[in-house]
Protein backbone atom coordinates (compact mmCIF):
# COMPACT_ATOMS: atom_id res chain seq x y z
CA UNK A 1 0.00 0.00 0.00
CA UNK A 2 2.89 2.63 0.51
CA UNK A 3 4.61 1.89 -2.64
CA UNK A 4 1.23 2.53 -4.27
CA UNK A 5 0.84 5.92 -2.48
CA UNK A 6 4.24 6.63 -3.00
CA UNK A 7 3.83 5.92 -6.69
CA UNK A 8 1.03 8.25 -7.21
CA UNK A 9 2.96 11.25 -5.61
CA UNK A 10 6.04 10.66 -8.04
CA UNK A 11 3.88 9.51 -10.86
CA UNK A 12 3.42 13.40 -12.06
CA UNK A 13 7.05 14.29 -11.85
CA UNK A 14 8.08 10.76 -14.11
CA UNK A 15 7.79 12.94 -17.56
CA UNK A 16 9.14 16.08 -16.30
CA UNK A 17 12.21 14.55 -14.92
CA UNK A 18 12.37 12.71 -18.57
CA UNK A 19 11.96 15.35 -20.65
CA UNK A 20 14.80 17.21 -18.50
CA UNK A 21 17.24 14.53 -19.28
CA UNK A 22 16.12 14.33 -22.66
CA UNK A 23 16.74 18.29 -22.81
CA UNK A 24 19.97 17.75 -21.38
CA UNK A 25 21.49 15.26 -23.75
CA UNK A 26 19.78 16.85 -27.13
CA UNK A 27 22.10 18.32 -28.69
CA UNK A 28 22.03 21.82 -29.73
CA UNK A 29 21.07 23.07 -33.23
CA UNK A 30 24.37 23.51 -35.13
CA UNK A 31 24.78 24.33 -38.59
CA UNK A 32 28.35 24.65 -41.12
CA UNK A 33 29.21 28.27 -41.77
CA UNK A 34 31.88 29.49 -44.25
CA UNK A 35 34.88 31.64 -42.57
CA UNK A 36 37.18 33.46 -44.25
CA UNK A 37 39.95 32.59 -41.58
CA UNK A 38 42.81 31.07 -42.73
CA UNK A 39 43.48 27.44 -41.71
CA UNK A 40 47.02 28.55 -39.83
CA UNK A 41 45.01 30.87 -37.80
CA UNK A 42 42.28 29.14 -36.30
CA UNK A 43 44.10 25.84 -35.22
CA UNK A 44 47.21 27.91 -33.83
CA UNK A 45 44.40 29.99 -32.01
CA UNK A 46 44.19 30.03 -28.00
CA UNK A 47 40.89 27.71 -28.68
CA UNK A 48 41.27 26.00 -31.68
CA UNK A 49 38.34 24.58 -33.01
CA UNK A 50 37.23 20.73 -32.13
CA UNK A 51 36.12 20.13 -36.02
CA UNK A 52 35.94 21.53 -38.81
CA UNK A 53 34.22 21.00 -42.61
CA UNK A 54 36.97 21.65 -45.68
CA UNK A 55 36.13 21.61 -49.49
CA UNK A 56 38.99 20.33 -51.80
CA UNK A 57 39.28 21.45 -55.26
CA UNK A 58 37.91 18.25 -56.28
CA UNK A 59 34.60 19.27 -54.38
CA UNK A 60 35.24 16.37 -51.96
CA UNK A 61 34.10 16.96 -48.26
CA UNK A 62 35.76 16.35 -45.60
CA UNK A 63 34.59 16.53 -41.36
CA UNK A 64 37.92 16.57 -39.29
CA UNK A 65 38.63 16.43 -35.79
CA UNK A 66 40.91 18.21 -33.79
CA UNK A 67 42.51 19.68 -37.17
CA UNK A 68 46.13 20.66 -37.11
CA UNK A 69 48.48 22.46 -39.70
CA UNK A 70 52.17 20.89 -39.99
CA UNK A 71 54.17 22.79 -42.57
CA UNK A 72 51.50 22.86 -45.39
CA UNK A 73 49.46 19.77 -44.39
CA UNK A 74 46.24 19.73 -42.68
CA UNK A 75 46.20 16.90 -40.76
CA UNK A 76 43.20 15.24 -38.17
CA UNK A 77 40.97 12.54 -37.85
CA UNK A 78 38.12 11.70 -39.88
CA UNK A 79 35.62 10.62 -36.90
CA UNK A 80 34.39 7.29 -35.51
CA UNK A 81 36.45 5.53 -37.63
CA UNK A 82 39.68 7.44 -36.68
CA UNK A 83 41.56 7.40 -39.71
CA UNK A 84 44.07 10.40 -39.91
CA UNK A 85 43.37 12.17 -42.75
CA UNK A 86 46.59 14.76 -44.63
CA UNK A 87 45.70 17.42 -46.99
CA UNK A 88 47.36 20.26 -48.45
CA UNK A 89 46.35 23.39 -47.51
CA UNK A 90 46.58 24.61 -50.89
CA UNK A 91 43.80 21.87 -51.77
CA UNK A 92 41.13 23.63 -49.74
CA UNK A 93 38.82 25.67 -50.96
CA UNK A 94 36.22 26.15 -48.62
CA UNK A 95 36.27 26.01 -44.37
CA UNK A 96 33.37 25.68 -42.77
CA UNK A 97 33.02 25.84 -38.71
CA UNK A 98 30.39 24.15 -36.31
CA UNK A 99 27.58 27.17 -34.84
CA UNK A 100 25.31 26.63 -32.66
CA UNK A 101 21.47 28.20 -33.10
CA UNK A 102 20.88 29.44 -29.95
CA UNK A 103 16.88 29.99 -30.63
CA UNK A 104 16.52 26.61 -32.43
CA UNK A 105 17.68 25.14 -29.56
CA UNK A 106 15.42 26.76 -27.12
CA UNK A 107 12.75 26.35 -29.18
CA UNK A 108 13.07 22.52 -29.48
CA UNK A 109 13.25 22.70 -25.53
CA UNK A 110 10.13 24.99 -25.45
CA UNK A 111 8.31 21.96 -27.64
CA UNK A 112 9.67 19.25 -25.18
CA UNK A 113 8.19 21.19 -22.14
CA UNK A 114 4.81 22.40 -23.22
CA UNK A 115 4.53 18.50 -24.34
CA UNK A 116 5.62 17.02 -20.76
CA UNK A 117 3.30 19.63 -19.60
CA UNK A 118 0.37 18.87 -21.69
CA UNK A 119 0.84 15.00 -20.78
CA UNK A 120 0.69 15.97 -16.88
CA UNK A 121 -2.24 18.43 -17.08
CA UNK A 122 -3.90 15.89 -19.15
CA UNK A 123 -2.95 12.67 -16.80
CA UNK A 124 -2.84 14.49 -13.29
CA UNK A 125 -4.24 11.06 -12.39
CA UNK A 126 -1.78 8.32 -12.98
CA UNK A 127 -4.54 5.91 -12.53
CA UNK A 128 -6.60 7.15 -16.01
CA UNK A 129 -3.07 7.04 -18.17
CA UNK A 130 -1.85 3.87 -17.61
CA UNK A 131 -3.52 0.64 -19.06
CA UNK A 132 -2.17 -1.62 -15.93
CA UNK A 133 -3.89 -4.30 -14.07
CA UNK A 134 -1.76 -5.63 -11.94
CA UNK A 135 -2.70 -5.50 -8.46
CA UNK A 136 0.23 -4.59 -5.31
Amino acid sequence: MRFRAAERLLAPTRPAVAALLLLLYLPSCTFWQATETPLPVLTESEHPPARVRVTTVEAVSYEIVDPRIHNDTLIGGTGADEHWIFLAVADITKVELRQKNFWKTVGIGAGIAALVAAVVVLCGDPDKCTSDDEEY
